[in-house]
């Protein structure tokens, strides 16, 4: 996907024209300009209130500018309403307002959001987010308060925690460009469908590339906000040195919003210690401060969630192939250069997988022993239970690394590559 949007010629996504479609049946949407399409045909008069008829007529065509820079919409989204509804989170959601307050300055997000300052376009769009897509919307606005939160606990000088601020408020824009189904919370994405969901931040950044007065800087950071320090992020799976400061802080900020919003704190607090080396130490380490996790903080898992047995089992037969097939990896690997192989964020991801049972206390040669030592300790077997939770997803995380990474792997064997993904997918 091109990261330049051209001025004379913009195809906008189907998925986001059907959700302006659909706002326009709930509330008035306006053209404050006449629409064009890229040869110069007009589409639709200044002042026309679009309907069903303009939006079909809209959708046969590439436009000559993005449709947000066009549109105005009866109750508009603005930098007053987005500090509004930050107060409410922050009335309501108790660990939201413990973040605040360990800040430094609870109230410094709403002043933040009240004094962005935020295009006409981008709030079209965020208008077309909130009424359509309210769960994507509250997650970008919880991203960036913990965001701006972190920014202040690493005192990161106004104007960048303002930036930063812009950037986590726009970091998944470029998710109204996907098929929805494709995101519903019940659909199990096939390994070809995740390559879609893999393509938003570039997305997101060809959306916030066509608003003019959008920060550069922001820009990236939206578009670098998967990037992980060991390389292990997409879309380009940048290090630690290539990825700017705000993003850093903008892929802690994107996580802790996840894993609050389906965990508890102390599952975040293991999270940060866990992956030091996937995330910016000092980020992580403010992360911990702000949350201050305590045992009070942990929900009571059911029973059956308690069973560890089950993922230990996987966790055994991911080492165990891995171990069986590692000198057939390593024939792959050319032995003048091993860094410079196409398989060497393999060996790498896998010590990953080692070193995080070793910092747990636990032996990885002999994971059955883990559910032994644990079982008559329910703290222990939480912890347990909560780093398998992490080791499950960074198996997975695995093999979707594999899969987009099939284009620099093409040429080598492919039958170990599909063994270890059918051990790291169990079925």
């Amino acid at each position: 996907m091109p990261a330049e949007t051209s001025a004379t010629e913009y195809d906008e996504s189907p998925y986001y024209l059907q959700a302006v479609a659909a706002l326009a049946r709930q509330q008035t949407v306006t053209a404050h300009e006449d629409i064009y399409c890229d040869n110069g045909m007009k589409l639709v008069a200044k002042g026309t209130e679009l309907g069903e008829e303009q939006f079909q007529r809209l959708a046969r065509h590439k436009l000559n500018e993005p449709l947000d820079n066009m549109l105005i919409s009866e109750r508009a989204i603005d930098a007053a309403s987005l500090s509004i509804e930050a107060g409410k989170v922050l009335e309501h959601d108790p660990i939201y307002a413990r973040l605040a307050n360990r800040s430094g300055d609870p109230l410094a997000v709403k002043h933040g959001l009240a004094a962005l300052k935020l295009p006409a376009p981008l709030l079209m769009r965020l208008t077309v987010l909130r009424e359509q897509r309210p769960a994507m919307f509250q997650h970008m606005l919880r991203t960036a308060m913990i965001a701006y939160a972190l920014g202040q606990r690493l005192k990161l000088p106004a104007p960048e925690r303002q930036t930063l601020l812009l950037a986590a408020l726009c970091h998944d824009l470029g998710e109204m460009h996907t098929d929805p189904t494709l995101l519903d919370s019940g659909h199990a994405i096939t390994p070809d469908e995740r390559r879609f969901v893999h393509v938003h931040p570039l997305a997101s950044h060809m959306v916030l590339n066509a608003i003019k007065e959008f920060p550069a800087s922001a820009r990236l950071a939206v578009l670098q906000h998967h990037e992980r320090m060991d390389g292990s992020g997409y879309p380009n799976g940048l290090r630690a040195d290539k990825i700017t400061p705000l993003a850093k802080l903008l892929a802690v900020a994107d996580v802790a919003e996840t894993v609050i919003r389906r965990f508890d704190l102390p599952r975040l607090d293991m999270l940060a210690r866990l992956h030091q080396n996937r995330f910016d130490r000092d980020a992580a380490g403010a992360l911990r401060d702000l949350i201050h996790a305590t045992p009070e903080d942990a929900l009571p898992l059911p029973q059956e969630q308690l069973d560890a047995a089950t993922q230990l089992a996987h966790l055994s037969d991911v080492l165990r192939a891995w171990f069986a097939q590692r000198s057939v990896f390593e024939h792959m690997v050319a032995p003048a250069e091993p860094e410079r192989s196409p398989l060497a964020f393999l060996f790498e991801r896998m010590n990953t997988i080692r070193q995080l049972v070793l910092q747990a206390g636990f032996d990885p040669d002999r994971s059955e022993s883990m559910l032994f030592i644990a079982q008559d300790d329910p703290a222990v077997l939480l912890e347990l239970r909560t780093m398998l939770d992490e080791i499950e997803w960074l198996q997975l995380d695995l093999a979707n690394e594999i899969d987009r990474r099939s284009a620099e792997l093409q040429g080598l064997s492919s039958k170990p590559l599909h063994d270890l993904l059918k051990h790291l997918r169990p079925q």
